[in-house]
């Protein structure tokens, strides 16, 4: 409220954007805009894809440089723009700037169909009055943000191929080979040594309840995809895995990688502070620690300083505090902050890549047994026959 007063209130509205609006001719400043629950059950728009608005930026950056206006920029990329999504938002965006309107509330009218750094983005260009080059500096944080995400990605999928491989042996191994020997088993004659006993049980079962199975399977992930899209649920899921031992001290580094750069790059657009840390904390992507940071905004606007913040919400590391502080002692936070960014981008890719390198052999080991346990289970009887015939 213009009186200082944090409020949580609800308006009707046409959109995000007139509500936006008409708040903030009335002296309120808005930290957080959520739609009512009747609505959270829409389906969503499907959002611009990262690489499709990666390159809009960097066309938008050069055509702003060689001296077109902005609204023929927009115009020539139109002409060639082949993803329908962006083509018809692109479209909505230009007619809006031809009424009038600015770069950044036309984008922020589009809601989820771009990142919420994307409009804040533009908003500290056009207040800095240098827009190409706050579009540049977005367009570097773009790349990189992708580049450590694909890192992290192929890191995973050995070691999901392995799961795979392996949960897929085990399957054909129970399903169609052991069935194949039971007869057998049971015309020995005699007692079966209870390994083999155990997997014949569970072969059994496999084959008689396979819709029960299947059912189940599908029953539960249907259960967790519903469980899990619920905001509760993801930040409880989220808060759990920055207490696991060697996953969470990287969720951390990310999470705090991911606010530095943000921080980094809005700030350089002329962006204040508090607007600033409410943008990076909805960046995020652990919403554990959106939440403490969001909450820790509360410290930016009574008049404390950002190191103070960073410490209230007990997440953020020593050494990231440290730094902080330094950065707005020198009064250079902007190159502080993308300093810790790279620390920890590098820091986290050492480790990521160490933690892999030990995922890997554990896997194979563990296949190595599940495997060998079966196999020595199914050939047991016939050792066992080996050895009376020996004897």
């Amino acid at each position: 409220m213009p009186s200082g007063e944090v409020v949580e209130r609800t308006f009707s509205a046409d959109d995000e954007a007139a509500l936006r609006t008409d708040l903030e001719q009335k002296g309120f400043y808005i930290f957080a805009v959520r739609p009512q629950s009747a609505q959270e059950f829409r389906f969503r728009r499907p959002r611009v894809k990262i690489d499709t608005l990666l390159m809009f930026c960097q066309e938008l950056a050069a055509l702003l440089k060689a001296g077109l206006p902005l609204l023929q920029s927009l115009e020539v990329m139109l002409e060639r723009q082949q993803d329908p999504i962006f083509r018809r938002s692109l479209m909505t965006v230009r007619d809006k700037i031809k009424t009038g309107i600015s770069l950044s509330d036309a984008f922020k009218a589009e809601g989820e169909l771009y990142p919420g750094i994307f409009s804040s983005t533009l908003v500290a260009g056009e207040r800095s009055g240098n827009l190409e080059g706050v579009i540049r500096r977005f367009v570097a944080y773009l790349r990189l943000s992708q580049a450590l995400k694909k890192k992290a990605v192929s890191a995973a999928v050995y070691p999901a191929v392995l799961l795979v491989l392996m949960f897929g042996l085990v399957a054909i191994l129970v399903v169609f080979v052991i069935p194949q020997f039971k007869d057998f088993y049971e015309g020995l004659g005699g007692k079966l040594p209870l390994p083999t006993r155990i997997l014949l049980v569970i072969s059994d079962f496999v084959r008689g309840h396979t819709l029960l199975l299947i059912g189940s399977i599908v029953g539960v992930v249907m259960l967790g995809l519903a469980w899990f899209r619920r905001d509760t649920s993801k930040m409880l899921l989220d808060g759990l895995l920055l207490k696991v031992p060697v996953l969470g001290p990287m969720m951390r580094m990310y999470a705090t990688s991911q606010l530095a750069r943000t921080l980094a790059t809005l700030l350089s657009g002329g962006l204040p502070l508090l607007s600033a840390l409410g943008v990076a904390a909805q960046s995020i992507g652990n919403r554990a620690v959106a939440a403490a940071v969001t909450a820790s905004a509360s410290h930016i606007r009574e008049g404390r300083s950002l190191t103070v913040a960073l410490e209230s919400t007990q997440i953020v590391d020593h050494m990231a505090i440290e730094m902080v502080k330094v950065g707005e002692q020198t009064g250079a936070l902007g190159d502080m902050l993308n300093t810790l960014a790279e620390f920890y981008d590098q820091e986290m890719e050492t480790r990521l890549a160490t933690v892999m390198g030990l995922v890997e052999p554990v896997l194979l080991v563990i296949m190595a047994v599940i495997v060998a346990g079966m196999l020595i289970a199914f050939y047991l009887p016939l050792f066992q026959i080996f050895s009376q015939l020996s004897r």
